[in-house]
């Protein structure tokens, strides 16, 4: 893979989520967001080897942390759920919309809880209204997640490398 173009892509996804910019097409009185680095984590967790998958999905979780108000709880969720990920589309269709779809509304959901469980023991701080924050920024994420992706596979066509690994060789324990 090469990491010009992922850089460039992880830095505009890190824009719009830290900026008002994604504000524009915002949901409801929670002013509910799709999440763009999900979908870039899930893409690109679905699309590469096993050990650029992971770093990647620790690049995109510490800007997601950085982007946020805490260091630590995105970075873990977004590496423990891309290796997840990973590891499931060697078992899903990923070029079907509706495994898209739902492979972002359940990444999103994993990483949304875990990092939320994880600030929560760190700050001690908890939302009322998180869960249902979580399930519709998840749900709209999926809606938009696969136009995203139709997007993502033009911008790096030929970018990522073909897997040269048969699926029963990519596992973390092989």
């Amino acid at each position: 893979m090469r990491w010009l173009p992922f850089a460039i892509l992880i830095f505009i996804g890190t824009l719009l989520e830290a900026g008002n910019l994604l504000n524009v097409i915002a949901l409801g009185q929670w002013h509910i967001r799709p999440a763009v680095l999900i979908v870039l984590l899930v893409f690109y967790a679905a699309q590469m080897r096993t050990r650029e998958a992971l770093v990647a999905s620790f690049i995109i979780g510490l800007l997601m942390d950085i982007s946020g108000s805490q260091m630590g709880p995105h970075t873990v969720s977004y590496l423990l759920i891309g290796g997840l990920v990973h590891q499931a589309a060697d078992h899903l269709r990923t070029h079907r919309i509706n495994h898209q779809a739902l492979m972002i509304f359940a990444a999103y959901l994993a990483t949304a809880l875990i990092a939320y469980w994880l600030g929560a023991l760190k700050t001690g701080q908890r939302q009322e209204y998180a869960v249902r924050i979580v399930l519709l920024t998840g749900f709209y994420s999926a809606c938009i997640g696969p136009f995203f992706w139709s997007f993502l596979l033009r911008v790096n066509r030929g970018l990522i490398a073909a897997p040269s690994q048969t699926p029963r060789q990519r596992g973390y324990f092989r």
